[in-house]
């Protein structure tokens, strides 16, 4: 594996457009990193892989809402789709892609971290060095968290964590180019991304920092990480921690809401990825496939709409709406990836909003309601109707929430956000995922997760492929 990461490394820098206009996305060494100046150039050349088609950019920002019933393709242009129909096995190349993209952006931090230590800090610097530091163990912490909820079961589903193989590959230091590797327990893999958190929330900044991890958006992600583990006073007292900050990180109001998606750095967004015209996934992008003169792979079911515009009193109710292109295409599509202000190719350039903290309102929400305890927190209705009462006309708070309206509120909240099918199936609901010609998609179908790519099988041949593929 190590060997293709290298040479897809070398690949992205000599030949990618997009890297050609990020000068600072350059492979690291002792040389080449001795300042703290050198060291915030070379993570850019780590987040700038959160753009490309891999990422939440493109594929991988709405894999979870291909698979989780809610939406649908209307064009045949077969970029997206497949994963819509769970259409992947370990010669296909959307597992392929995003594979890769995690760990060469692994490999980059590791390299960075081999060098870090020998850089000198001039007076004044330390808390900047810290703080990116602290960036490249929480991407780090995210990667890991991604693969595993690519390739591996979920905890809540997994029938034990401590199973031969069960985890990923963990990639945590730099290797040689003729290493090979094997996978973790699934156990050691979410040590491994909470021990990563933990590391990066002693150096991180508590400033707003647009398009980078801080402190408050790593404490979230820590927090979502402690929910999908089944840890839920830890991750009850992670989002309480959030909620509560005091850096001006707060709901849309309702009147904000429909106008936000084409803003940058906005109040509820806690991490989002920068695009530009020139670095984005282009066509491959989340705004072209949510558009119908786009490929057109990502509009709402009817069933959804149904659903979802029932209460028109919902601001949420108006975050899809019909389009066509030409009168080809007629559906509803999601209005969050219109487009960024001022950009000169709209449908390329969304940033990605990779944690909100709407959510967070949820993870407390859904954590207290399944006994999670912790210093301050309150009961699991008020984060619910802390959020509805912000999006919906004359709201009346309701005196008790179950975990299916906590799963619902997180339907319409994050709709094309990349959580739809990972909440289904962290909580055993099957999925009625309408495309699939068998429906509906339990929890444990070995579809949920895909496979891993056999190229990376051929080169380590200790690597166990997972169940089903």
């Amino acid at each position: 594996m190590k060997k293709l990461i290298l040479l897809f490394l070398i690949f992205l820098v000599g030949c990618t457009d997009m890297l050609d206009q990020m000068p600072s996305d350059q492979l690291p060494s002792s040389s080449a990193i001795t300042t703290v100046n050198d060291l915030n150039i070379a993570l850019n050349g780590v987040y700038v892989l959160y753009t490309n088609r891999a990422s939440y950019s493109g594929d991988f920002g709405l894999y979870a809402d291909g698979k989780g019933g809610d939406t649908r393709y209307m064009g045949a242009f077969n970029h997206f789709a497949p994963i819509t129909r769970y259409e992947h096995d370990a010669t296909s190349e959307m597992p392929r892609r995003m594979f890769e993209n995690i760990y060469t952006a692994l490999a980059r931090i590791n390299n960075i971290l081999e060098v870090v230590s020998l850089i000198k800090i001039e007076t004044g610097e330390q808390t900047e060095y810290d703080n990116l530091v602290g960036q490249l163990y929480a991407m780090r912490a995210l990667l890991h968290f991604d693969a595993a909820r690519l390739f591996a079961q979920l905890p809540t589903v997994a029938p034990d964590m401590n199973a031969p193989n069960s985890g990923i590959v963990l990639s945590t230091e730099y290797y040689q180019p003729d290493a090979t590797f094997t996978r973790s327990t699934l156990q050691e893999t979410y040590d491994q991304i909470l021990a990563d958190f933990a590391t990066s929330l002693l150096k991180l900044s508590k400033e707003k920092s647009y398009g980078k991890i801080n402190y408050w958006s790593a404490k979230g992600l820590q927090a979502r990480v402690y929910l999908y583990l089944g840890d839920y006073s830890n991750a009850l007292s992670a989002s309480v921690e959030v909620i509560n900050n005091d850096k001006g990180y707060k709901l849309y109001e309702r009147d904000e809401y429909l106008s936000v998606w084409s803003k940058t750095a906005t109040k509820e967004s806690l991490f989002e990825i920068i695009t530009t015209d020139n670095v984005n996934a282009q066509r491959n992008s989340i705004g072209y496939y949510t558009i119908p003169n786009g490929y057109c792979e990502c509009a709402a079911t009817d069933a959804f709409v149904a659903w979802l515009r029932a209460d028109l009193n919902d601001i949420r109710s108006d975050i899809i709406v019909q389009m066509s292109s030409g009168g080809q295409y007629l559906a509803w599509y999601p209005r969050k990836y219109l487009g960024q202000e001022g950009a000169t190719a709209p449908s390329y350039v969304n940033n990605p909003k990779i944690i909100r903290i709407s959510e967070i309102y949820l993870i407390a929400a859904e954590a207290k309601l399944k006994g999670g305890t912790a210093a301050g927190s309150l009961e699991a209705v008020d984060y619910y109707n802390a959020l509805r009462v912000k999006r919906i006309t004359g709201y009346t708070n309701s005196a008790s929430v179950t975990l299916d309206d906590i799963l619902d509120e997180r339907r319409r909240e994050l709709f094309c956000e990349n959580h739809r099918m990972f909440d289904l199936a962290r909580n055993k609901v099957d999925i009625n995922a309408p495309i699939v010609q068998i429906t509906p998609v339990s929890c444990t179908d070995y579809r949920i997760i895909m496979a891993i790519p056999q190229r990376e099988l051929d080169i380590s041949t200790d690597l166990v492929q997972n169940p089903g593929y």
